[in-house]
């Protein structure tokens, strides 16, 4: 299917040295962008920590009923007997699973509120996602950085998204850069691992929103994923509550996203394949924590030995992150010297980089 998308007219294991001349070339020019939440952080959407504490003061504002219930489980989590618990100074990483512990015995006693989820969780991938719509950047305010590195995107170029956001989309759409969350011939593949804002499960009864097919069920999955381009405008989210239509499919940290990350399954394997019809490789803003274990692992079983899968020589891993630990949580992946750890802030510096290899081609 990528090879195809890529229009290639042939796989990598059918290669031979009569087309590897034309193979070649074709490859060099198309690249994987990994983006994690550093790559959003120059255009104002707020980075963990932050996002945490004010979707919370929204959500206590607008839903202060079931706010009232996770700022409980919140003192229980920290073990905490303090009457007004600061419920943003827990990890949210924390926070995450002891909802899912929540969840789990809710699930065990038929009083799970939907099969999507507890209604306290869904509450906050609402309040969460709301948060950062309203953060982003209008169509005519999105920072000249995004628009440029949208620009140099073309339809053969692969782009990875850990984010929820939808900064990408926007600026894709500014300049005007068409995009599919599948692989689609003339559509730029933007594959987003963590769900997006803009994504449900299910279709909803009433389907205001004109919410579209992802495509999951074409498969092996049993329940169909969901996307609206209404959700990213921020008035929309105005006119709707918690476990309503707009109840984003968004995979939260921690161990519950060994659960969740099911749904979306299909999107965590089509882009290893990728790696065979693309060339060089850059990780944005992705900080790999330790608790980020399903991305550790899908980096370990695919970047050190990302120089077998297409066989064109000189393919090279460029990582742009500021994060003092970037060394040690990239070590993996740098001890190989096709890697190069570039510990900046995401600036337009590096759109230079990304474009010199397609020049070069």
């Amino acid at each position: 299917e990528i090879a195809l998308y890529l229009n290639f007219p042939y796989t990598s294991s059918q290669m031979n040295e009569s087309n590897r001349h034309s193979f070649e070339p074709s490859v060099r020019g198309n690249r994987v962008f990994i983006l994690g939440a550093g790559f959003s952080a120059e255009a104002g959407i707020p980075l963990t920590k932050e996002l945490l504490a004010r979707a919370l003061t929204k959500f206590e504002l607008e839903c202060p009923g079931i706010y009232a219930r996770v700022a409980n489980y919140a003192r229980q989590c920290a073990n905490s007997t303090v009457t007004n618990f600061d419920i943003s100074t827990i990890s949210f990483s924390d926070l995450c699973t002891y909802l899912e512990f929540i969840e789990l015995r809710e699930y065990g006693g038929g009083e799970r509120w939907s099969e999507n989820g507890s209604r306290e969780k869904l509450a906050l991938r609402f309040y969460l996602a709301k948060t950062i719509v309203e953060s982003t950047p209008s169509l005519s305010s999105i920072p000249q950085l995004y628009l440029d590195f949208a620009a140099q995107l073309h339809e053969n170029d692969v782009v990875i998204s850990l984010n929820w956001d939808v900064l990408l989309e926007r600026a894709l759409e500014s300049t005007q850069k068409p995009y599919n969350y599948s692989p689609q011939d003339g559509c730029i593949y933007l594959c987003k691992l963590h769900g997006s804002v803009n994504w449900r499960l299910d279709k909803p009864p009433s389907n205001t929103l004109d919410w579209q097919s992802l495509g999951a069920t074409n498969g092996i999955m049993s329940r169909e994923l969901y996307y609206s381009t209404s959700p990213l405008e921020s008035q929309t989210w105005q006119h709707y509550q918690p476990s309503g239509e707009a109840e984003p499919f968004s995979v939260l940290p921690a161990y519950g996203k060994a659960f969740d990350v099911r749904h979306n399954a299909a999107q965590w394997y089509r882009p290893e394949f990728a790696f065979a019809y693309t060339h060089d490789v850059f990780i944005i803003g992705l900080s790999l924590a330790d608790d980020d274990f399903l991305v550790r692992s899908y980096f370990l079983s695919t970047l050190p030995t990302i120089n077998d899968f297409s066989g064109v020589d000189g393919r090279h891993v460029f990582i742009i992150n500021p994060d003092c630990a970037a060394a040690r949580n990239y070590d993996f992946v740098l001890r190989h010297g096709n890697a190069e750890l570039i510990n900046e802030r995401f600036s337009s510096e590096h759109i230079a980089l990304m474009t010199n290899p397609i020049s070069d081609t």
